[in-house]
């Protein structure tokens, strides 16, 4: 997923102010989880090959998550007509 700008998405995308920083405000959290289970894995006694996917499956799992609440944020705006 490619980053975008505040212009962006208050244009291309029609999002509110107070949507933006709702959608911000998860991808933070959803960050701040990945980074701690990251943290948690490295800590661990685990080989460090089994580490390193593990921690490859946590940011995938960050990344999607954050796509999730993309789409669900613009699929809100859009008129019932539009998804048919």
């Amino acid at each position: 997923m490619k980053g975008m700008t505040y212009k962006e998405l208050k244009e291309e995308h029609g999002l509110s102010n107070k949507r933006i920083q709702k959608l911000d405000r998860d991808a933070q959290k959803v960050l701040g989880n990945a980074l701690m289970m990251i943290d948690g894995c490295l800590r661990s006694e685990e080989e460090c090959s089994t580490k390193v996917s593990t921690c490859l499956v946590y940011v995938t799992m960050a990344m999607e998550m954050l796509e999730a609440n993309f789409l669900e944020a613009i699929s809100e705006n859009l008129k019932m007509e539009e998804l048919n």
